[in-house]
């Protein structure tokens, strides 16, 4: 059973020690995370020792509101290509190819977005970070469930993107 909880955190807590921090919570079960600044959304099918928030669930047809933290970008000869900072079209297209794919469509959207340095243990990265705000329509129930539990993406997730917040 997918759950979310709301954790307390310090708001200068980010990026990788957050990950560690997640992945030792959920013992290295398959999760998202959303920084929220002074608390973070963890959902996940692992159960962890804090009362779990209700997850909505929206039928075909319904509306809402959502916030998306994504990594725009496109892979090729196995590196990605982020789109510039100022390009609002191309994120706004990349989610509109995902929401299709996702069981849903998007009504309204607002993007910003910036390059931002990821540091763990071994590396530092820049990547894209583009915020996303709007209002959805579920188009398809199972599908827009399974983007709820896997999330939106396949870059990034592992820093707290991807994660679909309704």
């Amino acid at each position: 059973m997918l759950r979310e909880y709301e954790i307390s955190k310090p708001a200068s807590l980010r990026g990788y020690p957050l990950h560690r921090m997640v992945a030792e919570l959920t013992k290295n079960e398959p999760s998202l995370f959303s920084d929220e600044g002074a608390t973070m959304l963890v959902r996940t099918e692992s159960t962890i020792d804090a009362e779990p928030k209700q997850i909505k669930e929206l039928e075909a047809g319904q509306l809402t509101a959502f916030e998306l933290r994504g990594c725009v970008s496109k892979k090729r000869k196995g590196k990605h290509i982020y789109p510039p900072t100022g390009d609002w079209r191309a994120r706004h297209q990349w989610l509109q190819n995902k929401a299709g794919a996702h069981g849903f469509e998007i009504l309204s959207l607002h993007s910003s977005s910036k390059m931002v340095r990821i540091e763990d243990q071994h590396r530092s990265f820049k990547i894209d970070q583009t915020d996303f705000t709007g209002i959805l329509k579920v188009t398809d129930e199972s599908l827009f469930t399974a983007a709820l539990i896997k999330g939106i993406g396949s870059t990034a997730k592992t820093f707290g993107f991807g994660m679909l917040v309704i």
